[in-house]
């Protein structure tokens, strides 16, 4: 399980998950032991596990007990349990009875967001100065411009920035603690469960994270300042920064889950894993988002897993 959360559904998707793997294996001292450390991690998974977890337990008794005379066929006393199927089905209850919990955070982005898009669709924006902003699928920035400096703050998912040129007033994104300033030039910045990655197709930036340690960035380079601080340097072609403008993801050595994330922003429904095996595998390629159901086949096929759509709204990713 990674212990990288997002702000606010991402990492309440990942308590659910949590939560179904505890229910589908009670009895699993490393698996609760793993829990437990994932919790102590920070104030924020407290958090999010304090808001989530009544409401699955409250879903819980949502089920009819079996009637007392129910008779159970020799087939069916012989057929093997399947633990997820009642995780599943505690989760559709999670659904209905924290609907708040989905709505709630989608109407405190809107009201913080100058600009935002939904599932699927991507949006350019000429800010005031010129300066122009591609948002991707279910992405969000809030515009702040004063007299000696332009700032926009990244709310979530990911944007490609290509700044008026301006050495008296620079250009500072913002997303999750690091900040990115320019003057004038082109990059993207993402969000992600993971952390925040920055990829420079022209011109130089300089990036900072939250403990204040600076990077500069130029052509063809990319970091990525993952939840817990440390930062990844590595090296991407120009004309594959923010590849999702085409409608095509290109990833390298990215894992399954942050891809399986970004697939999420082109269609209906959360997406959960029930277990690590399949989720932490690094995967390189090229992936099709103007089919992103058939792209999420294909991947969890590549990776010799199932993918179960337990309603419209809700699939499972596991190993087989």
């Amino acid at each position: 399980m990674n212990s990288a959360p997002g702000k606010s559904q991402p990492l309440r998707a990942e308590v659910v998950e949590w939560l179904m793997r505890l229910d589908a294996a009670p009895q699993d001292a490393t698996l609760r032991a793993q829990f437990e450390a994932w919790l102590a991690e920070s104030d924020r998974h407290r958090a999010a596990y304090a808001i989530v977890e009544p409401v699955w337990r409250l879903s819980s008794d949502l089920a009819p007990p079996a009637a007392p005379d129910t008779v159970v066929s020799i087939a069916d006393a012989r057929r093997p349990r399947r633990p997820w199927r009642r995780a599943a089905a505690v989760a559709m209850g999670v659904m209905a009875a924290g609907v708040a919990l989905v709505f709630l955070p989608a109407i405190q982005l809107h009201l913080r967001a100058d600009h935002l898009t939904g599932i699927a669709e991507q949006r350019d924006v000429t800010l005031d100065d010129g300066s122009k902003v591609a948002l991707d699928a279910g992405s969000a920035i809030a515009v702040r411009y004063v007299a000696s400096r332009r700032e926009v703050e990244l709310l979530s998912g990911q944007a490609f920035f290509e700044v008026t040129p301006n050495r008296e007033r620079p250009f500072v994104v913002s997303a999750d603690g690091v900040t990115v300033t320019v003057t004038g030039t082109a990059f993207s910045v993402a969000t992600a469960a993971s952390g925040v990655t920055v990829a420079v197709q022209a011109g130089s930036v300089d990036v900072a994270d939250g403990a204040g340690v600076a990077s500069g960035l130029s052509r063809g380079d990319r970091l990525q300042v993952s939840r817990g601080g440390k930062i990844a340097r590595g090296q991407v072609a120009s004309e594959d920064v923010a590849s999702w403008r085409d409608r095509r993801l290109v990833v390298y050595d990215m894992p399954v889950r942050e891809v399986v994330e970004q697939l999420g922003r082109y269609r209906h429904g959360a997406i959960v894993f029930r277990d690590t095996a399949i989720a932490d595998r690094l995967v390189t390629g090229v992936i099709d988002l103007r089919r992103p159901s058939e792209a999420l086949q294909a991947l969890v096929e590549l990776q010799q897993g199932s993918l179960i759509e337990i309603t419209p709204y809700l699939s499972v990713i596991s190993s087989r």
